[in-house]
């Protein structure tokens, strides 16, 4: 099984987040896209060997093998790809902007670990970076709602059908309670609507399987 990087695209930068087995270990900045021209591009999707190395200036790290145009591509801490990188990743624990983020040094310590533990199973270890997919209403429909936003959709749904309640009864009753029924039957629709659209992408990321040797441009 492969690390993956799942990029988002921008004109002035490319995030990221590092995956594996279906585990965060951390975010990424890079520069933005521009058709893998040295020093001023990301480097092109694919599948790549990772190798731990050091140097005195980073400490360890890890390397992009094989990359095609590009030489020294590195996974290391970096805060602000525009003025800190020229190719290589940058390793954050939590994202501040486009190719921006915070905790370098930590998430780089995280990113170690987790690839030392594949390395005592797998003799090579990879890492797939690919873009991320965006969700559509079907794939939507095939992913879990999270516990917390179960309860929040049950919630709005018993709300709902209270406000819906008064709001039918055959009995007169004051204005103030009339009204009070409108509000409380769009709020729980709110309630229920944004519990219905949020999933659990993060925890469940997509996989896909890329070819051994395969190399697509975003």
């Amino acid at each position: 099984m492969d690390f993956e990087l799942k990029r988002t695209y921008k004109p002035s930068g490319t995030n990221g987040a590092l995956w594996y087995d279906g585990s965060l270990i951390c975010h990424t900045i890079e520069l933005p896209w521009k058709e893998n021209q040295r020093n001023i591009s990301c480097i092109p999707e694919g599948r790549y060997l990772l190798e731990k190395r050091i140097t005195h200036e980073r400490g360890f790290h890890l390397m992009l093998k094989n990359v095609p145009g590009r030489s020294w591509i590195l996974i290391h801490p970096a805060n602000d790809a525009m003025k800190e990188l020229q190719g290589c990743i940058g390793s954050v624990m939590k994202l501040s902007g486009t190719g921006k983020g915070i905790h370098s040094r930590k998430a780089m310590h995280k990113l170690l670990e987790a690839f030392e533990e594949v390395q005592k199973e797998n003799e090579l270890v990879y890492l797939t970076i690919k873009k991320q997919s965006n969700m559509n209403i079907i794939k939507r429909a095939q992913q879990p709602t999270p516990k917390f936003f179960k309860k929040l959709r049950t919630a709005g749904l018993i709300l709902a059908a209270i406000g819906g309640a008064i709001l039918s009864a055959p009995i007169s009753l004051p204005a103030g309670v009339i009204t009070a029924a409108g509000y409380l039957t769009v709020g729980a629709s709110v309630l229920s609507a944004v519990s219905q659209v949020t999933v659990e992408q993060e925890e469940t990321p997509p996989q896909e399987e890329m070819n051994h040797n395969s190399h697509a441009s975003p």
